[in-house]
């Protein structure tokens, strides 16, 4: 089991060294340049490319050689967007999380999961120990809703592949309840999740948009049912909806201001 375990390790090693092999002034290389720049075997380096044109991150030219793939400027876009965004959304993030007292979290969308980018937790007792990079189904959260609701039918339908499984007591469990939900939150512009996620526990989120008009993450404020209860709610409704628009306008910001 260990030999098989280090050969797909050595496998991936020798797939990231052919990756890295291509350069801004080499942007297409053929079999036998990239053997001789990996010091690899012809028959390894077409085997392994084989592979990553089957995967998607590298392309067959007209002439028999390879390049790169849109798709990992793709991931890499998606890797200084996650930055951008905990850059410029943390201090109105620290803002909401002192006006509240409560859990706060800054959550985009990945598949049929949300994942936390940043969060910061409630001093109070009974508070909600979310941790940074942490994954929760996208239909039983708040924040999951808002990218739900703002995003694409794909978004919903990879949701709704992903199993809609019940969290709490009151968890969203079919596609149609779901679209319902989901056309409620459109028309309020937040969303919340109450028995959801999981029992007792209450969220509020509300939309991130790009300088496109793109959801692309949202904000949110958690906490227990006791604590966020109908004396505080159209408050901390309030708190989001201008969390989420404070960092919508940091964000076109700072996307302006690199363009």
């Amino acid at each position: 089991m260990a030999a098989k375990r280090e050969s797909r390790e050595s496998a991936v090693a020798r797939a990231l060294s052919l990756l890295t092999a291509f350069t801004f002034t080499d942007p297409v290389l053929g079999v036998s340049e990239l053997g001789r720049r990996v010091k690899l075997p012809k028959s390894t380096v077409h085997r392994l490319l084989s592979i990553l044109v089957a995967e998607g991150f590298v392309e067959r030219t007209p002439d028999e050689r390879y390049r790169l793939s849109l798709k990992l400027y793709e991931i890499g876009q998606e890797v200084v967007s996650s930055r951008v965004l905990r850059q410029v959304g943390h201090v109105p993030l620290e803002k909401l999380h002192n006006d509240s007292n409560e859990a706060t979290h800054l959550a985009v969308l990945s598949g049929p999961d949300v994942v936390y980018l940043d969060r910061l937790e409630s001093p109070q007792m009974m508070g909600l120990f979310t941790k940074v990079g942490r994954r929760r189904s996208a239909h039983a959260t708040s924040s999951g809703k808002v990218l739900l609701a703002f995003g694409s039918q794909a978004d919903v339908d990879d949701a709704v592949a992903g199993g809609l499984p019940r969290l709490g007591p009151r968890t969203i469990t079919t596609r149609t309840r779901l679209n319902q939900a989901l056309a409620e939150v459109r028309k309020a512009g937040y969303a919340v999740s109450t028995d959801e996620a999981a029992p007792g526990v209450v969220s509020i989120a509300a939309p991130i948009f790009d300088r496109l008009g793109t959801c692309v993450a949202a904000v949110s404020v958690a906490g227990p049912m006791i604590r966020m209860g109908n004396d505080r709610h159209e408050q901390l409704i309030r708190m989001v909806v201008r969390t989420a628009a404070d960092i919508s306008r940091a964000l076109v910001s700072d996307q302006a201001s690199i363009r």
